[in-house]
């Protein structure tokens, strides 16, 4: 009888246990959000195990049935709700299917955004370059500001950094998947991500050691005062995973599996988010070296930043537009007055300037912008003049330093904020305070300030009257603002090259300092 009794026991306590292995060896990411507009939303994780053994339950009001719009046998799973009411908060669980025990693996909530042409208030959040060995406490401020969402610009995924030998990195969907998931599982940003949707396009460190373009990268190496520029080939198989990486393992807006630039409504907005990187032209093709190996700057035609098929997709989407407020949101920086900046490096290129780079690796390395590329940018620009395009704004990032300009100039308003989780460049202070060029003139980081912590993008936006610009450090401070007005329109620009001697006061302070050191 007590043999009987203990085996029973024994019997008892494995199936336990094997329920208990079996319940725990079954885990997820955290979920993330994405894709979000007025009535629907897609909600993305990924499993150890098949997603045939997981449900996502949704709690608000009119909810639709979910549909499972992705799945691998590796355990991606990406579910989209649609039918849901605009501006309204849900919340979501994920659980296993059958369980007896009841176990919720995941919760959070979102909300979906106010219909086209609703004039609601709302806030967003937005920012780039989040080193994964950098503390990412931003989010728990950014999170104490209630955004309706999150824009990430670039420079999340950072591929591996230890890895500096090797200047790309795509090296398989495989190796996506593991950098998705380290971020994901970021301790602050993971609770952020199951509570704010975010949208993502990748900049150059998502793909390639640097700068790369449609069939290369720009290599710079520095050696005292010479500087080598050179343009590496790469396999298109590296800008096709980070396309599909993109697409598998992110919830994303694109309906296209061959791109990744997108635009999507949110109340009286409408928002570009452009993919500056995997169809432009070699930032190396604008320079040549001279028989003194000096390096001259001149830019052949059809140096473009974005291909013809997407600048043909953003300008019709900016004229078709019957948003109030047009956002165009590019990894790297818009202002069109940076080509002071460069014409300066240049002509004091052999000089080692005050962050300890010669000048023409500071001028190589700022002609990523928009302002190397005018033909891009003029025509950009000008479109929104002849068809009288009003409040379309630029954000920005990737210069690891946070600032705003009203569209004096950067030729529209924008706010620049390219340090989430980075060490930073100081570059917006460094043009004010050394050069005494006042190309952010609404404030920034250093300038009239020395706070150069961890920064972000807030913009609020007050229906059709105004739109509210604000770089927020990681500690709450704000550190520059600045209030768009309903009713800019930017200037007719001419494409040609800007006069040196314009800048010579500015060249002659940034020599004086560099003879300094």
């Amino acid at each position: 009888m007590c043999l009987l009794v203990d085996i029973k026991l024994f019997i008892g306590v494995f199936f336990f246990c094997f329920l208990l292995k079996n319940s725990f060896s079954q885990s997820i990411t955290s979920p993330v959000v994405g894709a979000v507009t007025a009535h629907s939303a897609k909600i993305l994780f990924l499993a150890n195990s098949p997603i045939d053994s997981f449900k996502i339950d949704l709690e608000g009001d009119k909810i639709a049935k979910n549909t499972i719009v992705s799945t691998d046998k590796n355990g991606v799973c990406t579910y989209q709700f649609d039918g849901l009411n605009p501006f309204s908060h849900y919340q979501y669980t994920v659980s296993k299917m059958n369980d007896s025990f009841n176990n919720i693996l995941a919760k959070g909530s979102f909300i979906t955004y106010p219909a086209p042409n609703d004039t609601s208030t709302f806030s967003f959040t937005f920012g780039s370059c989040t080193e994964q060995h950098y503390n990412d406490s931003i989010f728990v401020e950014m999170q104490k500001h209630s955004p309706l969402f999150f824009m990430h610009l670039g420079d999340w995924l950072y591929q591996n950094n230890f890895k500096e030998e090797k200047f790309y990195y795509n090296e398989s969907l495989v190796h996506q998947r593991e950098l998705y998931e380290k971020r994901y599982a970021m301790p602050n940003m993971k609770h952020f991500l199951q509570n704010v949707p975010i949208d993502f396009v990748f900049d150059d460190e998502d793909g390639v050691y640097d700068d790369f373009s449609k069939y290369s990268y720009t290599a710079l190496k520095m050696s005292g005062s010479k500087t080598e520029i050179q343009e590496i080939s790469y396999p298109d198989s590296l800008r096709n995973i980070a396309i599909n990486g993109l697409h598998t393992f992110f919830p994303n807006y694109s309906q296209n599996n061959h791109q990744v630039y997108h635009s999507f409504e949110c109340g009286n907005t409408e928002f570009f988010f452009l993919d500056t990187r995997s169809t432009r032209s070699a930032n190396s093709e604008s320079f040549h070296k001279t028989k003194l190996s000096k390096w001259k700057y001149k830019v052949p035609k059809n140096h473009q930043i974005l291909d013809s098929i997407q600048m043909n997709w953003l300008l019709s989407g900016l004229k078709n537009s019957k948003a109030q407020w047009k956002f165009i949101v590019s990894g790297v920086t818009f202002n069109r007055s940076y080509k002071k900046v460069f014409d300066i490096c240049l002509q004091a290129q052999k000089r080692i300037l005050p962050n300890g780079m010669n000048g023409s690796y500071v001028a190589a390395s700022l002609a990523t912008m928009w302002f190397a590329f005018p033909e891009s940018q003029t025509e950009l620009l000008n479109f929104c003049n002849e068809n009288k395009i009003k409040n379309v704004i630029v954000l920005s990032g990737d210069a690891h330093t946070a600032a705003i300009d009203d569209g004096h100039n950067a030729g529209f308003p924008e706010l620049m904020a390219g340090g989430l989780a980075q060490k930073n460049s100081k570059l917006a202070a460094i043009i004010k305070n050394n050069m005494r060029l006042n190309l952010w003139n609404k404030g920034g980081q250093g300038i009239g300030n020395s706070n150069f912590n961890d920064a972000f993008g807030k913009v609020i936006v007050n229906g059709n009257e105004s739109v509210r610009l604000s770089a927020i450090d990681k500690y709450g401070t704000t550190i520059c603002t600045y209030e768009v007005k309903d009713g800019f329109l930017p200037k007719h620009y001419k494409l040609k090259s800007q006069s040196r001697i314009l800048h010579l006061r500015a060249l002659k302070n940034l020599l004086r300092i560099a003879l300094k050191n």
